[in-house]
């Protein structure tokens, strides 16, 4: 029998960090905005960070 589990499917936050952190650096390289501390850590922090997360409550 499958263990029930009070949290929320974690795919969401794992696809949104890879699709934000795409998008913003696509947007750097057509060269709407320049690279800038807040664009690297949007990147880090919320895109590899919340992989990580989701990864982690989706075993």
């Amino acid at each position: 029998m499958p263990e029930h589990s009070e949290l929320a499917n974690p795919a969401p936050l794992g696809l949104m960090g890879f699709g934000m952190t795409t998008v913003l650096l696509n947007i750097h390289n057509a060269g709407i905005i320049d690279m800038s501390s807040m664009i690297l850590s949007m990147g880090i922090f919320y895109g590899g960070i919340a992989q990580i997360i989701a990864g982690w409550w989706g075993r």
